[in-house]
């Protein structure tokens, strides 16, 4: 069990032996390769590869969000939908980013620089552009690589301006075709609205219309009123026309129609005696009969009353049900009078901020260039150092890895280690290399 780790541990200094007797074997085709690689990457770096010069410049975004706004609707109806039309495009900066390296600005600067066509195209013209932002800020920094100093500082300026431009022309566009579709919607509105209040006059023209109905509405209402008023007055008469039969009914029943009398004969010359009407009697009976007169004339007149009370009730029902119906549809035509009218305001109100919108220069009111791109006088390409480092070090592994490569394949016996490792024999004697030196120490000169 003691012995294990020492017989690893033999193994393993046998293998890095042979590791590092491979190394010192073919030590001059690795060294020799990776000299070959070093040389081979100095003279591409400094004989066959063109300079590349960058050129810088940086713009500043004044207006941009973290996020891309959606379609807020600040209001509802005709003005949330118009809303969207008018709105001056709130950019993120990934969008500009993405602005600066479209086909379209690059054609617009090969077309500003006038350069060839056959050479420059939109594709290969936005692979010599770069844009990036700066961290924590909302700054652009724009480079351009081009073998020509001049040509890349030209196009990273030429590409700055025509950014600008192109932003607000954008602009111009946009806010142009809010305005046209503004302004015919503004059209078809008018003509809407030509329509209702057309529509609103004829209904308002019909021999009865809302405002005779209400008026009518009114007189019988006050009719209503008056008659039951008078009903209330004729009530309270009959009721005290009862009461006053009652007391009389009442005084009559207490008082005896015939009275005893005496009159003096006047041929006998005595007193005789005898029964008459009570003239009291007579003058309550007179007083009942003429209340009952009155009551029965106040309850006819009542009667008659409560009759036309109640059909003027009627009629005053069937006018509110038609009023109702008619000032519910002049109500409506009104509705959508007004509803034309504000629609036409904010049409109004939107076209003029759209016009005012594109008359702004959002190019340069957006985006600012805080420094135009400069002449490089330094090429940042190739970097002699770097790739020479990088072919020694591509080098070295190569080359070691064909030795071992080599060393694998080969199956010769050159050596007497190779006999105890190939044919597990052992090595009785050797034959040393007859050499000049070892012959004359032999033999003699």
């Amino acid at each position: 069990m003691a012995e294990q780790p020492v017989v690893q541990m033999e193994e393993e200094f046998i293998d890095l032996r042979s590791i590092f007797k491979v190394i010192g074997k073919w030590r001059k085709v690795i060294i020799g390769g990776t000299l070959l690689a070093v040389l081979t990457a100095a003279l591409l770096s400094f004989f066959v590869l063109p300079p590349v010069y960058e050129a810088k410049a940086l713009l500043l975004v004044t207006l941009a969000t973290d996020k891309q706004q959606t379609a807020q609707q600040s209001g509802e109806g005709v003005e949330g939908v118009v809303e969207p039309l008018t709105r001056i495009p709130v950019l993120t900066i990934n969008t500009y980013l993405g602005q600066l390296q479209s086909e379209e600005l690059m054609r617009r600067v090969i077309g500003r620089l006038k350069l060839d066509p056959a050479v420059y195209t939109p594709k290969s013209l936005a692979q010599m552009v770069n844009a990036s932002v700066q961290k924590d800020s909302n700054l652009i920094e724009l480079t351009v690589q081009n073998s020509d100093p001049r040509l890349a500082a030209d196009i990273a300026n030429a590409v700055c301006k025509e950014f600008l431009e192109l932003l607000s022309q954008k602009n111009q566009e946009q806010m142009g075709r809010s305005v046209e579709l503004l302004q015919k919607q503004r059209q078809e509105t008018e003509k809407e609205l030509e329509k209702a209040i057309q529509n609103l006059k004829k209904f308002q023209s019909q021999p009865r219309g809302v405002a005779v109905l209400e008026e009518e509405f009114k007189l019988m209402a006050s009719n209503l009123a008056n008659y039951k008023s008078q009903m209330d007055s004729l009530n309270v008469e009959i009721r005290q026309l009862q009461a006053g039969i009652g007391v009389l009914e009442g005084e009559l029943a207490k008082t005896p129609p015939m009275i005893e009398v005496q009159r003096l004969d006047p041929v006998t010359g005595k007193v005789l005696e005898g029964k008459d009407s009570n003239p009291v009697y007579v003058d309550l009976s007179e007083k009942l009969a003429e209340k009952k007169s009155t009551l029965a004339e106040k309850e006819a007149q009542l009667a008659a009353m409560g009759s036309l009370t109640s059909g003027l009730t009627a009629e005053i029902d069937k006018l509110n049900a038609e009023l109702t119906e008619k000032k519910a549809q002049q109500d409506k035509l009104q509705s959508e009078v007004d509803r034309l009218k504000e629609t036409l305001k904010n049409l109004a109100g939107k076209i003029t901020e759209s016009q005012i919108a594109k008359s702004l220069d959002i190019g340069r009111t957006t985006v600012v260039v805080v420094s135009d791109a400069a002449t490089p006088t330094q090429p940042v390409k190739p970097r002699k150092a770097l790739n020479m480092a990088v072919a020694g070090v591509l080098g070295l592994m190569l080359f070691t890895g064909l030795a071992f490569l080599l060393e694998h394949i080969d199956y010769t016996i050159k050596t007497p280690e190779d006999v105890a490792q190939h044919l597990e024999l052992p090595v009785i004697g050797t034959i040393p290399l007859a050499t000049r030196k070892t012959t004359e120490s032999s033999y003699g000169s």
